[in-house]
């Protein structure tokens, strides 16, 4: 069984790349959030129709949750959206591993508060 659960709806996921901390390598983009109450850590992926095909896309899905199972959730109850952008599909899986675990350690840091405007 997996350690995480995925992100389901729209919702989820703008809630996540809005207030949660991002995080950008080369071919990847990883947002990270600690939503209160959450009881399990999620993950969601990312690929828009510019990267491939479905094949490809799908690959790739696969593979960024392979890497999530294969490192593990840095820390519990926290949730992921990982963006793919068009280099990453002609990735190696060590390369595409070594970025993603580069950007979630990073993610796992809270986001800083946003500025205040003077009135």
């Amino acid at each position: 069984m997996r350690a995480f659960d995925s992100l389901r709806g729209r919702r989820e996921f703008t809630m996540v790349m809005r207030r949660g901390t991002r995080v950008v390598r080369d071919p990847l983009t990883v947002y990270g959030f600690a939503p209160r109450g959450a009881r399990q850590t999620k993950v969601g992926v990312v690929i828009p129709v510019s990267v491939g095909s479905a094949v490809h896309r799908n690959r790739l899905r696969r593979r960024c949750k392979a890497i999530f199972e294969r490192i593990g959730t840095p820390s519990p109850h926290r949730w992921y959206v990982v963006s793919c952008r068009h280099g990453a599909a002609e990735l190696p899986f060590a390369d595409l591993r070594r970025h993603l675990a580069s950007a979630l350690e990073h993610a796992d840091r809270p986001a800083a508060a946003p500025a205040r405007r003077r009135a």
